[in-house]
């Protein structure tokens, strides 16, 4: 029974030094934590920087071989406009619109062949904003479904986008990964991000 018991206790050890540890990182006026998985690791934006941006660094070989080498996140002003701007779409009356074509109505539908797709992300101090949608247009062979994504807390959004699967290899589809990692963000907060902005009080979780 004692040796049971001890057994329990090493795999228990052994698996907790395993699981990802959150580190804290600034990015423009956004103060996080994030942890590093899949063999990545993340580096918070230079303080000269003029558009600050922190990468998240992925493998392209091995075991955890990434899509791609990685992908970039910023920071904005948590308001509509800037949220627009970021995610290069919208919702009006809970339809997402993108933007529209030169000339033509500023917001339109998503093209059908975009396969449009609302994504639920889970935060532990933000609320999530991101979908998936596909290219349509440009060379078939390097069409990309891309990911585009704002973590929302207070008067800061973290955002980015990144390609999660290449069309012409869709069984090879990233969102997991990528959703995991952001997942794991947390905003620290300090005594000048404490009040919350009436865009982040509104904001409510994608459908």
């Amino acid at each position: 029974m004692a040796q049971s018991i001890a057994s329990a206790a090493a795999i228990s050890t052994s698996t907790a030094s395993t699981m990802p540890v959150a580190k804290e990182y600034i990015v423009g006026p956004c103060r996080i934590r994030i942890a590093n998985m899949f063999g990545g690791h993340f580096d918070g934006a230079h303080p000269d920087e003029v558009r600050p941006q922190g990468v998240y660094y992925l493998p392209l070989t091995g075991r955890m071989a990434a899509l791609n080498g990685g992908f970039s996140l910023f920071c904005v002003d948590a308001t509509e406009e800037r949220l627009t701007i970021a995610l290069n779409a919208k919702q009006v009356e809970g339809r997402w619109l993108t933007y529209g074509p030169v000339n033509g109505p500023e917001f339109i539908p998503f093209d059908k062949q975009a396969h449009f797709r609302s994504i639920q992300l889970n935060g532990k101090n933000w609320i999530g904003r991101a979908y998936t949608a596909n290219d349509t247009t440009g060379d078939e062979k390097s069409r990309a479904c891309l990911f585009y994504f704002c973590l929302i807390h207070n008067a800061n959004a973290l955002c980015g986008y990144t390609p999660v699967a290449w069309l012409a290899r869709p069984k090879r589809n990233q969102l997991w990964k990528i959703k995991a990692i952001l997942e794991s963000v947390e905003f620290v907060d300090t005594p000048a991000s404490a009040s919350t902005s009436p865009a982040a009080s509104a904001a409510t979780p994608s459908q």
